[in-house]
């Protein structure tokens, strides 16, 4: 089950985190793995036993030259996963700088753009497009008006592109995680430590997602066995989607009590 024997695969974002996870998985599964990111993704590409390329993916023409040359190298272009990406500025919708808003709109929506458009003219029916959204492109987050602006975009760019390749034989889906324990995570500043912890106060696992875990949905929906899976956004959440968690329920009835309290 879920074999890529015969598949080439193009991986953005891939020398770290979920695309680094999503690469591994792909290549012992079988596939022709093309590692892209913009700096380093030699080592990872080597590890797998596939092929690097450095990409800038704000750049469409960058992006169709490397899927180009996928085509001219190994005969075809099976599956694309836009998985490039970054948070950007934290501080919430009237502080962020529309300089900084840019760069992450750039990155996290036009580039996946950028990649559709330049794969749709490539790719033969049958194969299929993976977008890494995030649950912030699903529901909304304190702080994090940037980020989730384009990964809302993410989502709906998904379904539109389902709606239009579709016809042609190439599905379109995104997977949506939680917060994922990834070096992107784990950078010690008072912004992503508040990514962490919104992540885990509205999820119902108490844990960060493993990359590993993002990477094995990816791989389900980029697989044969997922042929009639198209235009879903799949939450990789801990259940944050089902509802309030326990946590945030209790912090809400305690806080009425306490407002009970001061205006009773």
């Amino acid at each position: 089950m879920f074999d890529l024997t015969g598949l080439v695969a193009f991986i953005t974002g891939g020398a770290s985190g979920i695309g680094r996870a999503t690469a591994t998985r792909f290549a012992s599964a079988g596939a022709t793995v093309i590692v892209a990111d913009i700096a380093n993704p030699a080592s990872v590409a080597a590890e797998i036993g596939g092929q690097a390329a450095i990409v800038d993916v704000t750049d469409p023409d960058a992006v169709a030259e490397a899927l180009d040359q996928t085509i001219t190298q190994h005969g075809s272009l099976d599956i694309l996963v836009n998985n490039a990406g970054v948070l950007g500025p934290g501080t919430g919708l009237f502080t962020d700088s529309l300089e900084a808003t840019q760069q992450v709109l750039d990155i996290n929506l036009m580039g996946v753009l950028h990649g559709i458009k330049a794969a749709a003219l490539l790719m033969q029916p049958g194969a299929n497009i993976v977008n890494t959204a995030s649950m912030a492109g699903i529901v909304g987050f304190p702080g994090l008006s940037a980020y989730g602006m384009s990964k809302w975009g993410v989502v709906g760019l998904t379904k539109h592109a389902a709606v239009e390749l579709g016809p042609k034989g190439i599905r379109v889906n995104a997977v949506c995680p939680t917060g994922v324990d990834t070096p992107l995570a784990g950078d010690q500043t008072d912004d992503h430590w508040a990514v962490r912890s919104q992540a885990l106060a509205n999820q119902h696992v108490d844990r960060l997602a493993f990359a590993d875990e993002v990477a094995a949905a990816i791989h389900f929906l980029a697989s044969p066995e997922a042929a009639m899976i198209n235009g879903h956004a799949l939450p990789v959440d801990g259940g944050m989607a089902a509802g309030m968690s326990v946590q945030l329920l209790e912090a809400a009835t305690r806080q009425q009590i306490r407002d009970g309290e001061a205006y009773g």
